[in-house]
């Protein structure tokens, strides 16, 4: 039963606001410190009293048995007429007002008087208090009447003020005998327990006056602390909404960015096919209609200056022709839609190996089946780039090429080579288009790209593409 009540104590303790939990730790911590304040008081209160009282007594004591033991400074008992008159001090005498019992000891422990006279002439041990006396001290406390001596006055009290009395020689400070004597403890307990009373209200009231003032404190700061979290809260709450926008508007980004890298190689496409279908065909038929025109000159003529502006103009639209299949070839991008990463890495490879003659070996890692439009088509645009790059300023040597999936969920296509290099801390992105369009491709997908360069030791580009779905917009490769 005891225990489930504790048990159920526990669990409404632990239902309670931190708040409420410390006002009740606190309100237990402050009772117990109020009381032990109270019982020291108590204590220093009840010890001071004993002091002042022990202080009384025996400065009244000794007016009246100092003078009678005055023999016991040449004589180690008491002679008769001096016991008659410590007996009539003990029963008719102003002494009796405040004293119910005393004793004399001499210096080595025998009792010189008492009223009980069986202890009269018995020895007992001068150590504890009786010892302190002897000393020269006076000693008071409330006694049990628990020692042997006391067999007499534990049969009429249950406790009594106990009090030691150093006996000097008159006139000076040697210590002839020891005055026990006992005092009724009624009014110093009636005293005691009213400056008591006093003390405990006091202290009761300064612990609820500061457990007040430590609950106000405690609630306005559980206040404060709540509203901040209220604005905190909000705050948070705010934050969240802001970041779920810019999560959607970030995806935004990456669609319309996806969408332009798709929408730009369509818009590539037609300019290639619009300059192979227009005017490559009309440059074609001029070609024609001045291969009419070449009519040879009769033999033994003169050449005619036309002929050769004739064949000025042919060679001009040769060479415009080259330029512009060139760029038709350039612009056009093999079909993507259906090819993996691993097949666009192919591609690249070999198309640059057919254009440059320089040989390029490809690494491919754990790559998957497939990945959005947008990265392939970036794939394919940063590895023709970063070849080409190799082989114009790198000279074509040791150009290796690696491919493959991190485990953040990003392809990384690796161009690296072992030409001359150059210094990365100047301005890499003046007068190097290529670079720039690698990163801005890289950058429009939510990705990055990295180039590591060191003069005489080559230079090494690395792009990482997202693989994630939400880059891809297949529709509008269609």
């Amino acid at each position: 039963m005891l225990k489930q009540r504790a048990i159920g104590l526990l669990a409404r303790v632990r239902g309670l606001s931190m708040t409420g939990r410390y006002l009740l730790l606190s309100f237990v911590f402050v009772i117990f410190g109020g009381g032990a304040v109270a019982l020291s008081l108590g204590q220093l209160i009840e010890g001071s009293a004993i002091s002042r009282t022990t202080a009384v007594t025996a400065l009244y004591v000794e007016s009246f048995v100092a003078p009678t033991l005055q023999s016991l400074a040449t004589s180690p008992t008491l002679s008769q007429p001096e016991i008659d008159a410590l007996a009539a001090l003990a029963n008719n005498s102003p002494l009796t007002e405040k004293v119910v019992s005393f004793r004399i000891w001499s210096t080595d422990g025998h009792v010189l008087y008492s009223p009980f006279s069986d202890l009269v002439g018995r020895q007992f041990d001068m150590t504890g208090e009786r010892g302190q006396a002897l000393r020269g001290e006076v000693i008071g406390d409330i006694s049990d009447l628990s020692d042997p001596e006391n067999v007499f006055e534990r049969q009429r009290w249950s406790h009594l003020i106990e009090i030691y009395l150093p006996v000097r020689v008159s006139g000076g400070s040697r210590v002839i005998a020891v005055a026990e004597f006992y005092q009724l403890p009624d009014d110093l307990e009636a005293e005691v327990n009213r400056d008591r009373l006093i003390t405990w209200a006091m202290v009761a009231g300064a612990t609820f006056l500061a457990y007040l003032a430590l609950a106000r404190v405690v609630r306005q700061g559980s206040e404060t602390i709540a509203r901040q979290q209220g604005e905190l809260q909000e705050q948070v709450t705010e934050l969240s909404a802001l970041l779920g926008r810019n999560a959607r508007l970030s995806a935004r980004i990456r669609q319309a960015a996806a969408r332009t890298t798709a929408l730009t190689e369509l818009e590539r496409r037609r300019i290639g096919s619009d300059l192979h279908d227009g005017p490559t065909q009309t440059l074609a038929f001029a070609m024609l209609r001045l291969d009419a025109l070449d009519i040879p000159a009769p033999a033994g003529d003169a050449a005619d200056p036309a002929d050769g502006d004739l064949a000025a103009v042919r060679g001009a639209l040769d060479d415009a022709m080259r330029d512009i299949r060139a760029i038709a070839a350039g612009l056009r991008t093999p079909e993507l839609e259906e090819a993996g990463p691993a097949d666009i890495a192919r591609r690249a490879v070999a198309e640059h190996e057919r254009r440059s003659g320089s040989p390029a070996a490809l690494t491919l890692g754990d790559l998957p089946a497939e990945a959005p439009l947008a990265t392939k088509i970036a794939l394919y645009r940063i590895l023709s780039e970063a070849l080409s790059n190799a082989t114009r300023h790198g000279a074509g040597q040791s150009i290796a090429v690696t491919v493959t999936a991190t485990t953040g969920g990003d392809l990384l296509a690796e161009v690296s080579d072992k030409g001359p290099g150059f210094d990365t801390s100047r301005n890499v992105g003046q007068g190097h288009l290529g670079l720039a369009g690698m990163r801005e491709r890289a950058e429009l997908l939510g990705g990055r790209l990295e180039l590591v360069s060191t003069p005489g030791a080559g230079t090494t580009v690395r792009a990482f593409l997202p693989l994630a779905a939400d880059v891809d917009d297949g529709s509008w490769a269609s």
